[in-house]
């Protein structure tokens, strides 16, 4: 079990390469790989779609008798998944696409037009020059100025990244500011014409326009903030006053009235006698009148 795992072999000494047996395997055999079908295609058994990025075991294999420039083309084998119908298609390095070969149809895609158009105008291009030097000397010509436009075109916007490389946002936004405040005070100073004057003066509000300078709006601001602080002063005052009013108006009050607790006296023995001989005699009497009264 320990020389299952060694990394050097034993090869005796009369050991001959050439010997041994070579496994030999044709060139067109199909290898199975796993793919993901390049485009959407429609089984033309029984209409099934089968989408792009769809996943397969196919069987690729290498066509023999056909190339592009040396490039070798493949071919795919896979089988539609509902009806297991052979589906074939091929590589095509001259368009760097692919191309169905049978069991489906390719579905349809613009840019393939657009490429065939391409290619149709360059082969007419071709055959018109093919046959008529002139037509090929206008056709160059042509190139050759949509060329030199192209360039121009790249020197311009190579120009632009220059200047915006060496731009200085710092300064242009200082400019910007500058140029914001010479608009403000160019607002400012616009004199209104004779017949502008002669307008503001018919409307109603015409004695409240008036233009204030600088100095006049710093002196009004002045004044204003000096009232501000008078009133102030004032509420301050007032308050004080009232306050002070107030205790006075208390103090009076407390100095005109006197309050004086009553003192309750003890009456005489004598006369408490008399009350109490008085309140007995009643209370006979009282109850005299009324056995009187039942009988």
């Amino acid at each position: 079990m320990g020389e299952r795992k060694v990394l050097n072999k034993y090869y005796p000494p009369d050991f001959d390469p050439e010997l041994l047996p070579r496994n030999k395997k044709p060139r067109d055999r199909q290898i199975e790989v796993r793919i993901m079908i390049p485009f959407t295609l429609c089984c033309t058994t029984c209409k099934e779609f089968m989408y792009r990025g769809k996943k397969f075991n196919s069987k690729k294999e290498i066509i023999q008798d056909q190339t592009y420039l040396g490039i070798h083309m493949h071919r795919f084998f896979i089988k539609c998944t509902r009806c297991a119908s052979e589906i074939c298609f091929r590589t095509d390095p001259k368009t760097a696409d692919y191309q169905m070969e049978h069991g489906a149809t390719r579905n349809y895609e613009i840019w393939n037009d657009r490429r065939q158009d391409e290619e149709g105008q360059v082969q007419e291009r071709l055959e018109d020059e093919e046959g008529d030097a002139m037509k090929a000397l206008e056709n160059r010509t042509q190139d050759s100025k949509v060329e030199m436009d192209i360039l121009d075109a790249l020197d311009d916007s190579k120009m632009l990244n220059a200047r915006k490389a060496k731009l200085d946002t710092s300064k242009v936004i200082e400019r910007l500011r500058g140029s914001r405040q010479q608009e403000d005070q160019n607002r400012d100073s616009i004199e209104l014409d004779s017949a502008d004057e002669e307008e503001v003066d018919k409307t109603e509000f015409a004695s409240s326009v008036k233009r204030i300078a600088e100095e006049e709006e710093e002196k009004r601001a002045e004044e204003r903030r000096k009232m501000i602080e008078a009133t102030k002063a004032a509420v301050v005052a007032g308050k004080a006053s009232s306050s002070k009013a107030a205790e006075a108006k208390k103090s009076a009050i407390a100095g005109k009235f006197t309050l004086k607790r009553k003192v309750e006296t003890a009456p005489p023995p004598e006369e408490k006698k008399e009350e109490q001989q008085g309140g007995l005699a009643g209370l006979m009497g009282y109850g005299s009148g009324s056995g009187s009264e039942g009988d």
